[in-house]
């Protein structure tokens, strides 16, 4: 620890105050031990910004556990300092709040392009359905914690930029299968043509109907509780306000809201709990550092 100690103290002296990811990709060092490193140290301070929520994660006892990941947070979201840098570590830390303000109203953006382009596509009937059908997107863009990290998407392994957009689409009953299948299309087209470009964005949908969508409200199973949490979270995009604020309403009568609420505060606990393991493990075993550091590369697990 004393070398890797050394050898960050040299690089914040030489090229001043750097982000986690810029420090392992200069120094090559293990993220893991250089996190150890940056938050032992008594010559180095860090800083972190935004936020951290709830994240449901079957590898982990109870599911529950925050994001983002211990390595994601100090690799992203982490400004890292000499003491003597503590006003440069502030002052990049609020650039750092900037930049991932504006990357996260960007991916907003787009997706709320994504939502208007799959609408028109349905011509005359466009109208009747933004009354009975709601376009909400989850994950970490409506959190405000997008990032524009390249990072392989999931079924061709290329690298896309940063966050996907998780878009949920919720019809009606009374909507023909007709115009699902229309905008199915539409947005099918759509996502393969996002990682086309040369800028590849990865969009992630999900249509489903009310009646399913009352079905998640149980929470009885992995699948219903991650899209309970995600439309919990959730921007509108499009479509009618009443349709979700008469399911969040159901959510709160159903003690759906309580019960994620109960799994933060229990992933709170998980997250200081790994924190102090890991501080006191020198050598960790693959398998602790899998529960408790790495970033996991998550299923596409919108429901």
């Amino acid at each position: 620890m004393e070398e890797i100690e050394k050898r960050v103290v040299e690089f914040l002296r030489q090229h001043g105050v750097a982000l986690g990811k810029e420090l392992y990709e200069s120094l090559g060092i293990d993220s893991f031990l250089l996190w150890r490193t940056c938050m032992l140290s008594r010559r180095i301070v860090t800083r972190r910004v935004g936020r951290r929520y709830l994240r449901l994660d079957r590898r982990v006892e109870g599911y529950a556990r925050l994001s983002p990941s211990i390595q994601r947070e100090f690799l992203t979201y982490t400004v890292v300092g000499l003491k003597e840098q503590e006003r440069e570590v502030a002052a990049r830390a609020a650039q750092l709040e900037r930049e991932i303000a504006e990357i996260s109203a960007q991916k907003l953006r787009l997706a709320k392009r994504v939502v208007e382009e799959a609408i028109e596509r349905l011509g005359s009937e466009r109208v009747a359905l933004l009354s009975k059908a709601c376009f909400v997107i989850g994950g970490d863009v409506p959190l405000g914690m997008a990032h524009a990290d390249p990072r392989p998407e999931r079924s061709t392994g290329e690298l896309v930029a940063g966050s996907d957009l998780d878009l949920v689409v919720i019809l009606g009953d009374e909507v023909s299968h007709e115009i699902e299948e229309k905008l199915d299309s539409a947005l099918f087209e759509i996502k393969h043509r996002l990682l086309a470009m040369p800028r590849k964005e990865e969009l992630d949908y999900l249509i489903k109907r009310w009646s399913r969508v009352k079905e998640q409200l149980s929470f009885a199973s992995f699948e219903d509780m991650v899209a309970c949490k995600i439309l919990d979270e959730a921007k509108l995009l499009a479509g009618s306000k009443e349709m979700l604020s008469r399911l969040r309403e159901e959510m709160r009568q159903r003690s759906v809201v309580a019960k994620l609420r109960e799994l933060e505060r229990r992933a709170q606990e998980y997250r200081r709990w790994s924190e102090e393991v890991l501080l006191a493990t020198p050598q960790p075993e693959e398998e602790l550092l899998l529960r408790t550091f790495t970033t996991t590369i998550e299923a596409s697990e919108i429901f």
